[in-house]
């Protein structure tokens, strides 16, 4: 096969621009819901794309002339995927690469392709809860563990103590020292290294602009985003784009080493 002309073909044969660009947002979104651990966004994005529907539709790239192989190899770079995301969000590295074997071994041995997708909806879950526990291990009280959950669920939201306090019907005063006894952060400081982190993701896999982020994040204004990203993080938005853009999680883990 000719690899260069195979490219140029499909890449004119691409509809809108615009559409496959939508579908890796959307696919980015799906990745931030299962290593954020927030599973009610994770089965409304999984429903809406409606994976077992799409087979054949052509935004999902064909991988394979057979049907099966093609949905193995698709949910096999899923596996990979979420597996990765969630080692940048936090979970051990040699539990989230152990779990991908697995699975991946799992997806190996499946017949059909009904098998391979009712499999791909328990690997994401599976990983997606992991992280959801994993940020409520460290945690005593119910109320401190619903913070989190509503935080982590609506984290695109211009989020307050007051809001979240409300939300749960607690007090905010109540709340905040709770919250800062057991997780050693303030809710507004756990709030914003959330944000920072989804923002971290986009700017690795995305071209959208500071000013994009910063109002899918619920920043008050571009300038306060990067003020509170490179507060955060060290480095200007942009300037962390440079470094890390589509760059592989090896390479990185390497250069830490």
């Amino acid at each position: 096969m000719d690899v260069e002309k195979e490219l140029q073909r499909l890449l004119l044969n691409q509809r809108e621009s615009e559409r496959s660009r939508a579908s890796y947002n959307r696919e980015l979104a799906l990745y931030e819901a299962i290593s954020s651990g927030d599973m009610e966004r994770l089965n409304y994005i999984w429903k809406e794309q409606d994976i077992k529907n799409q087979k054949d539709k052509p935004q999902h790239g064909v991988l394979s002339d057979n049907d099966l192989s093609n949905r193995k190899y698709h949910i096999v770079i899923l596996t990979a995927l979420a597996s990765r995301f969630c080692i940048e969000a936090g979970m051990d590295i040699n539990v989230s690469y152990s779990l991908s074997d697995i699975y991946i071994r799992m997806i190996d041995h499946c017949k059909t392709t009904s098998e391979v997708d009712d499999l791909a909806y328990k690997i994401i879950t599976d990983y997606c809860q992991r992280m959801r526990e994993s940020a409520k291990k460290n945690v005593v009280s119910k109320h401190v563990v619903l913070a989190i959950d509503y935080i982590r669920s609506n984290v695109q939201e211009n989020l307050s103590v007051e809001h979240i306090a409300d939300a749960l019907s607690l007090n905010p005063s109540y709340l905040s020292k709770l919250f800062k006894q057991e997780m050693g952060k303030t809710i507004s400081q756990y709030i914003r290294t959330q944000k920072i982190q989804i923002a971290c993701n986009m700017l690795r896999h995305l071209d959208e602009s500071s000013l994009n982020i910063s109002n899918y994040l619920g920043f008050s204004s571009q300038s306060h985003f990067i003020q509170v990203f490179k507060k955060e993080v060290g480095v200007t938005p942009e300037d962390y784009r440079k470094k890390h853009y589509h760059s592989s999680w090896i390479s990185e883990e390497q250069e830490q080493k």
